[in-house]
Formats: C-alpha cells, sequence, structure tokens
C-alpha cells in the first residue's frame, strides 16, 4: 500500500490532481490507515498511471477517466489481442493474468528503462534478422511491446522511456514499409485510423506485411479526416480499406467511416482490425495477427496471398 503522496510520485502526477481525480471521477478507491491516512494499492497505482498516460496524449479528464475504469473492468489479460502501443496492459494482480514475455524482451526493456534509441533500433535490428516480418512482428515484437507497457505500468520505465520505443519501432515499420516492392498491379488496399483513432503501430505493421503480399497499399496513417477517406478511396480505385479499432472510444468515429464508405463506394471490402474489431458489424475481422489479417483479406477478395 502507497500513501498518497508515493501514489503521486509512483504515476507522475501531483497530489492536488489525484486528490481531484478521485474525487470528481471515482478512478481511485484509497482505504484508510488506522491514523486516518489515505492508502493506495497497485490497482490504485494502475488506474492513476493509465489516466495520467491518456491525460498526456490529449484526452479530456473526463474521457480518459470513463477509459480506465472500462480497462479495470476487464478480468484478464493476455496477449491474445494485441496490445497497442500507448495503452498500457494490466499490473499483475489477483485477478489478472499475464503472458510469459517472449525472449530478448527484456534487452528492449532495458533500452527503454536508459532512454537509449540506439540500443533500442539494435534490439530491433537483430531480431527481424532472425526470421520473416510476419513471424518476428507477431511472434515478438508485439509480445515485446506488451512487456514495455507493462514496465511502464509498474514505474520501473518512464513515459519518455515507453515513447521512445514506440518511436524506435515506428522507424523501423516505416523503412520496411518504404523497402517492399509496391506491384502497381496488385489490388488498391487503402489503410488507416478513422478521425481521432491513434496507436497506428499495429496497423503500419499489416501495411508492411500486405505491400509484402503483393497489395498495392495506399497508407494514410491516423487521424484521416471522413471526406479525405471517401476521396483517396475514389481516387485510387482501391478495392477494400483497411482500419483498426484500438480502443471502446474509437468504434463510433471507425463505424462512421465504414457507413459513410459504405454509401459512396458499394461493394468496397473493409477490413477491420484492433483489440475491438468485433464492434464493427459487416467487416471482414482480420484477426490479432497480421499474417492472419493478410491471408484473411487475400481470401475475401478471392486473390493468392
Amino acid at each position: 500500500m502507497y500513501t498518497i503522496k508515493r501514489a503521486a510520485e509512483l504515476t507522475g502526477i501531483s497530489v492536488a490532481t489525484l486528490r481531484a481525480w478521485e474525487r470528481r471521477y471515482g478512478v481511485v478507491a484509497p482505504v484508510r490507515s488506522d491514523g486516518g491516512y489515505r492508502l493506495y494499492g497497485p490497482q490504485d497505482v494502475r488506474a492513476l498511471a493509465i489516466m495520467n498516460s491518456l491525460v498526456n496524449e490529449g484526452w479530456s479528464a473526463k474521457e480518459a477517466a470513463k477509459e480506465t475504469l472500462d480497462r479495470l473492468s476487464r478480468d484478464s489479460f493476455t496477449t491474445d489481442g494485441p496490445w497497442e502501443p500507448g495503452l498500457p496492459p494490466a499490473l499483475p494482480g489477483s485477478h489478472l493474468t499475464l503472458m510469459p514475455p517472449p525472449e530478448g524482451a527484456e534487452a528492449l526493456v532495458e533500452a527503454a528503462r536508459r532512454l537509449d534509441g540506439s540500443a533500442a533500433a539494435q534490439v530491433l535490428d537483430a531480431r527481424f534478422a532472425l526470421g520473416s516480418f510476419e513471424s518476428v512482428v507477431d511472434d515478438w515484437l508485439m509480445p515485446a511491446l506488451g512487456r514495455v507497457g507493462e514496465a511502464w505500468a509498474q514505474g520501473t520505465v518512464t513515459v519518455a522511456g515507453e515513447h521512445l520505443v514506440s518511436y524506435a519501432v515506428q522507424r523501423r515499420l516505416a523503412a520496411a514499409y518504404e523497402a517492399a516492392a509496391n506491384l502497381p498491379g496488385g489490388p488498391v488496399v487503402v489503410i488507416g485510423l478513422a478521425p481521432g483513432v491513434h496507436h497506428e503501430l499495429g496497423l503500419l505493421a499489416f501495411a508492411v506485411a500486405a505491400r509484402r503480399a503483393g497489395f498495392s497499399t495506399v497508407y494514410v496513417g491516423a487521424d484521416l479526416p471522413a471526406d479525405d477517406w471517401v476521396e483517396i478511396v475514389r481516387a485510387r480505385s482501391a478495392v477494400a480499406v483497411v482500419m483498426a479499432v484500438p480502443r471502446d472510444i474509437d468504434v463510433e468515429p471507425t463505424r462512421a467511416i465504414v457507413e459513410r464508405l459504405r454509401a459512396s463506394t458499394p461493394g468496397l471490402v473493409v477490413g477491420m482490425g484492433g483489440r475491438q474489431q468485433g464492434a464493427i458489424p459487416g467487416c471482414v475481422h482480420l484477426g490479432h495477427g497480421i499474417g492472419q489479417g493478410v491471408g484473411e483479406l487475400a481470401r475475401r477478395l478471392r486473390i493468392p496471398a
């Protein structure tokens, strides 16, 4: 159990902010010591850390509190669903089960602890040299990033360290995307995220795999406005779009884009990934691995993967 001062230090917020979040949003529920002092447990520290990260990313305090409570209501965390960088996974606790980290993940965590971007890049280069791009992403990279997020939530890696690793991964994936051949005769697929939706590393990895599989990909990144979605699909004569829904709050903006695209481009295939993909009906749900997802999209378009 932690005092209010220590809980604030562990999560990088002020005591005044902690009290305000407790009073206004109920994100923590401390117990009282015999002397009447507030005491906070590991779950409280996790809640504060999640909310602080979301607020730092630009969420309003009200939205961040709701998202934090939604996450805490989940009973378990495993790597069966992909971890989205920037979204810290659960801390170990009596009702939480964490899968063991993949071999070599601790080297990435250590680079985050030391704020060493060069070391993070070296770890990534070494791992990607050991197997195919798809197998390294699915079997090592995403679980390893989950280990970095776990270390952040436990307070052994700072926000800066987590961001440093995420940026190193983004650079590595962007380089892989540029290096992959974009076949001009392949089916055109637009890949991106709806307005207000971020956390694009998993989607960027999918874009690399799709390009390697022979798709002619148009990667438009995060937070693309609705009008631009319609225009890029029309301008490139796309046969499919691929999006992702990493958070509960991303469901509605993504659903709105899907409905608009269906109205403007009948017959367009819509592939959906991310943790909340099941909340968007009528799409090709791509699962939680990039290799699996590219194969599913190819089957839907009736082309060889």
